[in-house]
């Protein structure tokens, strides 16, 4: 472990595009990998992915060698410094490009109220729904409504969408079933994930995969700031 500088002035400097890994020193058990003038690398929470963020090819080339897994998932900054130091045998690592959308103030947004519709928890019932409308993936999908999703109901009990939080903390999973949408379900539940993330005293932090001006849009309507920056989603040995 390398840790001589303060991590947190070097990612304050730049808040929307360090928002994840500022938002990381609030998560139990989140580790300080590497903390230099030439960047900050972390393992988020106990067991969670990696964030980088580098200044050099040189930093990037050292902390990606920091990696002994041959499976994992990494928020890597910059773009440019990723396909030579992220290969399994020769493979290039999956990568998704987002641009990340935090929320700098401190006090709550105003919520938005939909007729007709109320908002409330999932529970477990609510499993299979959430598998067949965003991930079927099971064990995850079941975590995520452990830890707290919303979802957002008709008079006649129907599900008309949802939203959580990743298992590294940034907000998403946000649906909403075509029927029900342009009625201003999406961001009725974004502004009610945004306001529990500031009550917990944490910060509000999502990705935007590059070209989803949709949600891009959503975003800055509720106050998100953008990062001018790409952050990129490494996904290594994940099939």
């Amino acid at each position: 472990m390398i840790c001589i500088k303060d991590p947190k002035s070097y990612l304050e400097k730049d808040f929307a595009y360090h928002a994840d890994m500022l938002d990381a020193f609030l998560e139990e058990g989140t580790q300080v990998l590497y903390s230099e003038e030439d960047g900050v690398m972390l393992r988020i929470g106990k067991r969670g992915p990696y964030a980088i963020s580098a200044k050099t090819d040189e930093a990037m080339k050292k902390m990606a060698g920091m990696i002994a897994e041959k499976r994992y998932m990494a928020v890597v900054r910059p773009f440019k410094f990723l396909p030579e130091f992220f290969e399994i045998k020769g493979k290039p690592a999956e990568t998704m490009p987002c641009y990340q959308a935090a929320y700098k103030g401190k006090e709550p947004v105003p919520e938005y109220e939909v007729p007709g519709i109320e908002f409330r928890p999932l529970t477990e019932e609510n499993l299979s729904f959430v598998r067949k409308n965003y991930d079927d993936d099971e064990e995850y999908m079941k975590s995520r409504i452990e830890y707290g999703m919303i979802g957002a109901f008709d008079e006649k009990g129907n599900c008309a969408g949802f939203i959580g939080f990743h298992g590294e903390g940034s907000m998403g999973l946000l649906t909403v079933l075509p029927e029900f949408r342009r009625k201003g379900i999406g961001i009725a539940l974004e502004a009610k994930n945004l306001n529990r993330r500031l009550s917990e005293g944490r910060i509000p932090f999502g990705h935007v995969v590059v070209g989803n001006e949709k949600s891009e849009g959503l975003q800055k309507k509720i106050g998100m700031e953008f990062s001018d920056k790409i952050v990129t989603w490494v996904f290594s040995d994940f099939e």
